[in-house]
């Protein structure tokens, strides 16, 4: 006989709406069976008010190395044939990891020959903070009024796009370490896919695998699916080097159309799409990109199902992908030829055909058409010897068309006439590279006929306009003749042995050596008594914890002041046995204490008053003052009757 519920408290996933949240699999219970079945496992396993037997707990992992940015599966199991209440795990000292998901509670009551069996675990889901060794600490558990604690984990990180090698497999409940008292043993439940974890897919994809420098190519990002999509997500900003990039907008509601890929059919959406230009030859490379995809997850427990909408987030990449640039020929390359690449068009218009001398005229120039324009400066007019020109302004904008790049560039030049009469913009000329007839165009705009007449003032000239002369004349006397020594030149320096600093760079290497010598002997000295420094400051540093937890001594802070009184004990006896407090457990203080010849008396009162911590740090009710100062004082005496045994 085996009855398992399993009621997962994770609140972080949310269900989309029109889930399938309440379908049952064929060959389930009924719900209202499945339910009662449900709450008689809970009941054995953290309602009975009998105390815990035989009870062992454990901690595992899904998986030992995971890739950077991946989920690792933390569960803790607690085997025994009787459980009493049981508090969930503390996971406030994990440090190294951050808690996406969990807890899932699962209960599981086994019956066989008469003798019965029960599991509870609690799974939590963990994404790693940094890559390298990173550990999970000893968890702890408060089972029918006991502290249990779990061992240390340590997973390894690998950096992204490795895979992770998998942990041990689920429990065997009815056999193994910490099982009850079955005997036999039972295959523990495969794990659960995601329903659509081989049904989701991302293809990145280019239009020309083969281009010219500063030939568009353009990037699409494809994701087709055959399950639900519940939230979707980039992993990381994508770069793209060697590329000069430009983002193509595609609608924030996506849009959804089949697709036939082979047998199958998809619903396929456009993710994302960029106009790519290649600044240099060779072969460059798109970069893969990844995405986190939270999809529905097929769920065989009829009472998850019935109350939550199972999900679970699985990582989708992108293939790399080559493009070979080809260069930009170098035959018959034109003059003036700025870098464009593309299909462009000339516009040279003046805004007006008749002005005066000194009189502005606005000149602008035009270029537009389907390509990239960023790489072309200022498009020169051509000599101009009876105009002033100033320096243009420049305006640019893109568009984009049918998913092509269009750009526009302006120049907008100022010129004023010096001389009356007839004059003439000569033709401007803009040279481009054609990519798809594979040859250089040049265009050239017409002639443009200026009339210039007389100034206002009746200037017909240059010297209308030039700043009128005047006289040179000396501004300052900066400037001395070099002066000739009647006596000759003599030579005032001193040589460097003469001088202080000399005797100093010759002691600087033994005064050197002497330093390094008494800090080696220092540090050599400081290490051989940084141990029995850290045995001295135990009862100063304990003795200030206590001081701390009597701060703390509220019903409002309780949690806080037995945190803070088990934390004086434990850092006790790491202190004086100099080893770390993190991995102490209560078998590891016994054997400690005893290595050092402290009383049996002495051991069982650290040990009673050290589960009093823990069980009203677990425990849901709260502590009196009363309570609390007995604690203090519990604690207090206990380490002043251990310095003593463990002084003598």
């Amino acid at each position: 006989m085996l009855l398992e519920a399993r009621g997962p408290a994770d609140r972080s996933m949310r269900a989309a709406p029109g889930g399938d949240a309440g379908r049952r699999p064929p060959g389930s219970p009924s719900r209202p069976a499945a339910f009662l079945l449900g709450l008689l496992a809970a009941w054995l396993c953290g309602g009975a008010p009998a105390m815990a037997q035989g009870v062992s707990v454990r901690a595992r992992v899904d998986r030992n190395s995971v890739a950077e940015g991946g989920q690792v599966s933390l569960i803790v199991e607690v085997f025994g044939t009787s459980l009493g209440e049981i508090a969930p795990p503390d996971v406030s000292g994990i440090t190294d990891f951050d808690i996406v998901g969990g807890p899932m509670s699962s209960n599981r009551f086994q019956w066989i020959n008469g003798r019965t069996s029960v599991t509870c675990s609690y799974t939590y889901v963990l994404r790693p903070r940094r890559i390298g060794s990173q550990r999970i600490p000893p968890l702890g558990l408060l089972i029918g009024g006991r502290t249990y604690r779990t061992e240390p984990i340590d997973v390894e990180v690998l950096p992204g796009g490795a895979g992770g090698a998998p942990g041990p497999g689920p429990p065997s409940p009815g056999g193994g370490a910490g099982a009850g008292p079955g005997g036999a043993a039972r295959p523990g439940r495969p794990q659960q896919e995601p329903e659509g974890a081989f049904m989701v897919r991302v293809i990145g994809d280019v239009d020309a695998r083969t281009a010219y420098v500063g030939q568009q190519v353009t990037l699409r990002v494809l994701l087709d699916t055959q399950t639900e999509i519940l939230n979707l997500a980039m992993k990381d900003t994508p770069t793209f080097p060697g590329f000069w990039a430009e983002e193509i907008k595609v609608p924030e509601n996506l849009e959804m159309r089949r697709a036939q890929r082979g047998a199958e059919t998809y619903s396929e959406y456009t993710l994302m799409k960029r106009a790519l230009f290649p600044t240099g030859s060779g072969t460059m490379t798109v970069p893969a990109m990844t995405y986190q995809i939270q999809v529905r997850r097929r769920s065989q427990d009829p009472i998850e199902s019935f109350f939550f909408t199972p999900t679970e987030t699985i990582t989708r990449r992108t293939e790399p992908i080559a493009v070979h640039v080809q260069p930009l020929p170098a035959t018959s390359r034109p003059d003036g030829f700025a870098g464009a690449v593309g299909n462009f068009t000339l516009a040279v218009t003046a805004d007006r055909r008749e002005s005066q001398v000194n009189d502005a005229i606005g000149v602008k120039v035009r270029v537009a058409g389907e390509g990239n324009l960023n790489a072309v400066n200022a498009l020169p007019l051509p000599d101009l010897s009876d105009f002033k020109q100033y320096a243009p302004k420049v305006a640019s904008s893109t568009s984009v068309v049918g998913d092509r790049l269009r750009s526009e560039k302006v120049w907008d030049y100022v010129l004023i006439p010096l001389a009356p009469g007839a004059q003439t913009i000569p033709a401007v000329r803009f040279s481009f590279f054609d990519p798809r007839a594979g040859t250089y165009r040049s265009i050239a705009s017409p002639p443009i006929a200026i009339q210039v007449a007389r100034g206002a003032d009746g200037t017909s000239g240059p010297a209308g306009v030039l700043v009128s002369q005047r006289d040179v004349r000396q501004l300052r006397r900066d400037i001395h003749f070099i002066k000739q020594a009647p006596d000759g030149l003599r030579d005032r320096s001193v040589p460097l042995y003469r001088t202080p600093w000399f005797a100093a760079l010759v002691f600087l290497p033994l005064a050197t050596d002497l330093g390094v010598f008494v800090y080696a002997r220092t540090r050599d000295s400081q290490r051989a008594n940084a141990r029995q420094r850290r045995e001295r400051r135990a009862r100063s540093l304990a003795r200030r914890r206590l001081k701390e937890a009597r701060r703390r001594m509220a019903p409002s802070t309780a949690r806080a002041f037995y945190a803070e009184v088990a934390q004086a004990l434990t850092e006790y006896v790491a202190a004086k046995f100099d080893t770390a407090a993190a991995g102490l457990t209560h078998d590891r203080i016994e054997e400690l204490l005893i290595s050092r010849g402290a009383s049996e008396e002495d051991r069982r009162t650290f040990h009673r008053c050290l589960e009093a911590c823990d069980y009203a740090r677990f425990a849901p009710t709260s502590s009196g003052p009363e309570e609390m100062r007995r604690t203090l004082l519990a604690a207090e005496d206990t380490l002043v009757r251990l310095e003593r045994s463990l002084g003598a």
